[in-house]
């Protein structure tokens, strides 16, 4: 064909002696099909610039160009195109199909007969694997778990920086007494990332920000830094973590290492909810090293009862980016900052405080270190190589079943060290993992879960089954990827949402870091549990295969924090309450000069709105560095870390009964309609119930009529004789004092579930239970002190009924 007018030729190729001729030449031009002589086919062929398909029966005509001075050049078109009467050159871009080559068209076509999925998808897969049988394979075979030559994705292995030469522990300055406790832990040389911090200055005292994969050694380098300074007479080691979780386990590290050389202490936000006889946990502000969440050490910060600092070692900075949290972390860090620069000034070279900032996830790492005034660490290897594979499920109990077979197939094998596999599973709610931990267990797969809504004993007890090798699995929530610091050789995405939510690039990359630990795996191995057109809510805009490829592919995200007006007002006011405790007078230049990541407003107006609140009291307020100071009122409000108007609504409502003040403030939503309920009303009225008891509540009360089953009418008509007459915020109301009332007649989050499904129907989840009785000790807290000032029977109150709700079995072990 001459593709220029799409006029084709016809001939019949003879053997005449040892050469090729044409004979009997055809044109077709528009359906016209007339006869030509050879000679023109000749010419036409000498004029054009000829293209020969690279395939045998094509190839025959080689000789025959040759001898006719033809100029040709060999190509490779689509023979599934040839067919269709398309022409597609393949050139270097091409996928495997049984013998053939064939081009990306074709190649998603095949697919397309086979799986039914988008083919944007499909083309991610063929990209990655440039083999059609293999992408129809992976979604079709029976059992993906066997065969990984079909499920891996990808290896992602060390990098340049592995093959530095690092540092033997002896070859260190440090401490005596350190490098012998590194050597009980049979560590005689540094690992990768710890080098590169040693040569970026971490034992001269230098600000460092490190970014490094997930269990590459990261936590060391703050040790070898804190100790060194403690042991120069330097100051306290703060090592800062964003969960209660993780404070609990580097305390308890850290308290075994280091007991017999110095005194260790936990300051934690939370985690005050006492259901048994715990350990003793040391709380002293002026212990030598103080391991703490964020808010545990900005409390200290705030109210001015932390000092003669050393070594900030602040984990997992890329917290940063944390909608809730993340404003937060930014004023803390602003504050530890102001304080060095305090001692820079005096000169005050023995608390000349050092700030090292770990991350594994860091996108834009320089701008963020250059904001800090610290040098950039960045080590892009693995300790140990990690595997990800991707395996599809058609639905929820096929997803399962792969589950089971992953965790049964690692705990059966035994690392060279001789550590057996065991399998870290996330999942997207505390709910879930419950559940999935329960259904396992019945497959004879021993498994626990683990989520922040677990007493600590609980926690702990996990924690020791899994390091004893005693439990294959531990199911725990997305949400405590960066919280949980479990050995595991195998991670398990069992879902790609957190909440209601996708993960975004830096949770899904630091839940994948959690596999493989050096000194214990030769391989770590991610499986992602990929549903297909999965979606968890209608408002999600992809399905998880969709997600599963943005994930695979995506960089680490930027560190970007920016404030809204709330956030703003909590920030400057716990700084100015900082600055009066530590640098007074609180001074407008220097608030100003404070380095804040995410301010985003005006001073003026920040200081003028705290001042119409009455939280800050502002002193010559017409001279341009006007001084200010906190207010009884504005100090409550700072260490409560409340928002202004959220103070407001507790000082507005101080009048109310103090069960009724947290139920208003602190109201429990998690109510839930028991699945078997929720069906069978849902069949029985043709319309879907929601899950929450509140949003599903309505509907049945306007339909009962039509449920005539006498059980089914047995099991709802509590609801309808008890909250007659009750709106959502009333039920709400009755259901939070009711567990509060349980509470404080010494029931556990457990027991409290249980009476409230016998009473009420009503489904809930202890640890849903736990994380309320936690947050209304917190609101209890910030009530005293503000009762304290505007109203102190209602102080007294909730005194009392704080240390009841904390540990109501107190009085009773007194008496004992």
């Amino acid at each position: 064909m001459d593709l220029s007018n799409k006029i084709k030729y016809y001939a019949i190729m003879r053997q005449v002696g040892q050469n090729l001729s044409l004979h009997k030449c055809k044109e077709e031009n528009k359906n016209n099909i007339n006869p030509i002589q050879p000679s023109k086919v000749l010419a036409v062929l000498r004029s054009k610039k000829i293209y020969l398909n690279n395939d045998p029966e094509s190839l025959t005509l080689e000789d025959f160009f040759k001898k006719n001075n033809i100029s040709y050049k060999l190509i490779e078109l689509c023979p599934f195109c040839l067919i269709k009467n398309q022409y597609t050159e393949l050139n270097n871009e091409y996928y495997k199909f049984h013998n053939h080559k064939i081009c990306k068209d074709c190649a998603i076509d095949e697919v397309k007969l086979e799986v039914d999925i988008g083919e944007e998808f499909i083309e991610k897969l063929l990209n990655k694997f440039k083999d059609v049988n293999k992408v129809i394979d992976i979604f079709n075979i029976k059992n993906p778990i066997n065969h990984p030559e079909l499920t891996k994705y990808d290896t992602i292995t060390g990098g340049k920086e592995d093959r530095i030469k690092n540092y033997k522990i002896d070859e260190l300055n440090i401490p005596d007494e350190l490098k012998e406790i590194i050597r009980k832990k049979k560590i005689r040389e540094l690992l990768p990332v710890q080098t590169l911090a040693v040569n970026g200055g971490l034992l001269d005292g230098k600000d460092l920000v490190i970014t490094s994969a997930t269990s590459s050694g990261k936590t060391l380098i703050g040790e070898l830094a804190g100790i060194k300074n403690l042991k120069e007479n330097k100051g306290k080691f703060l090592f800062l973590v964003p969960l209660v979780a993780l404070a609990n386990q580097k305390y308890l590290e850290f308290y075994e290492k280091y007991k017999n050389i110095f005194s260790v202490s936990l300051r934690v936000g939370m985690g005050r909810l006492s259901e048994h006889k715990q350990d003793e946990i040391s709380t002293d502000p002026n212990a030598d090293i103080i391991i703490g969440t964020y808010e545990g050490i900005d409390y200290l910060l705030r109210s001015g009862k932390l000092n003669d600092i050393g070594t900030v070692v602040i984990d997992e900075v890329h917290s940063l980016n944390m909608e809730e949290r993340g404003a937060r972390i930014d004023g803390l860090i602003g504050r530890l900052r102001y304080l060095k620069n305090i001692n820079n000034k005096n000169r005050d070279n023995k608390n000349n405080i050092q700030l090292i900032y770990l991350s594994a996830t860091i996108g834009n790492s320089k701008e963020l270190a250059n904001f800090l005034n610290a040098n950039l660490i960045i080590y892009k290897g693995r300790p140990v190589p990690l595997e990800r594979h991707l395996i599809f499920a058609k639905n929820d109990y096929n997803k399962i079943n792969f589950i089971n077979e992953v965790v049964k197939k690692e705990f059966n094998k035994k690392s060279k060290q001789g550590f057996k596999g065991q399998s870290l599973i996330f999942t997207y709610s505390r709910k879930r993992a419950e559940y999935l931990a329960n259904l396992l267990n019945t497959r004879g797969i021993k498994s626990d879960y683990y989520h922040a809504g677990m007493e600590y004993k609980r926690r702990r007890e996990v924690e020791r089954k899994f390091m004893s090798q005693k439990i294959m699995c531990v199911i725990t929530t997305s949400a405590l990827a960066a919280g949980v610091d479990f050995p595991a050789s195998t991670v398990i995405l069992e879902s790609l949402a957190m909440g209601g939510d996708w993960l975004n690039p830096s949770e899904f990359q630091q839940m994948c870091g959690r596999a493989g630990r050096k000194g214990m795996h030769n391989l770590g191995k991610v499986y992602m549990m990929v549903e297909l057109g999965k979606k968890y809510h209608a408002k999600m805009g992809n399905t998880e295969d969709e997600i599963a490829f943005k994930l695979l592919s995506s960089e680490p995200e930027d560190v970007i924090v920016e404030y809204n007006e709330d956030e703003e007002l909590e920030q400057i006011l716990a700084s100015i309450s900082f600055i009066d405790k530590y640098h007074k007078p609180a001074e407008y230049t220097k608030l100003k000069n404070m380095k804040l990541m995410g301010k985003n407003h005006d001073l003026n107006y920040i200081v003028e709105t705290l001042n119409n609140y009455n939280m800050v009291e502002l002193h010559n307020r017409h001279n341009k560095n006007k001084t200010m100071s906190t207010t009884k009122y504005g100090y409550s409000t700072a260490i409560s870390f409340l928002y202004p108007k959220d103070a407001e609504k507790i000082r507005k409502n101080l009048r109310k009964p103090i069960m009724d003040l947290v139920g208003y403030i602190n109201p429990f939503e998690n109510l839930y309609i028991p699945p078997h309920i929720k069906n069978k009303i849902s069949k029985v009225i043709n319309t879907n119930i929601p899950s929450k008891f509140i949003d599903g509540y309505e509907i049945i009360k306007e339909n009962v009529s039509k449920i005539t089953d006498k059980e089914l009418r047995e099991n709802i008509l509590i609801w309808i004789i008890e909250f007659d007459g009750m709106i959502e915020e009333d039920i709400i109301l009755y259901f939070s004092k009711y567990i509060l009332n349980l509470r404080a007649n010494k029931k556990t989050p457990a027991q409290i579930s249980k009476i409230l499904y016998d009473n009420y129907n009503i489904q809930t989840y202890s640890g849903d239970i736990y994380s309320y009785l936690e947050n209304s000790i917190k609101v209890l807290d910030a009530v005293e002190r503000i009762g304290n000032i505007y109203n102190k029977k209602i102080g007294a109150e909730a005194k009392i009924f704080k240390e009841n709700i904390s540990n109501p079995y107190k009085k009773k072990k007194k008496n004992d």
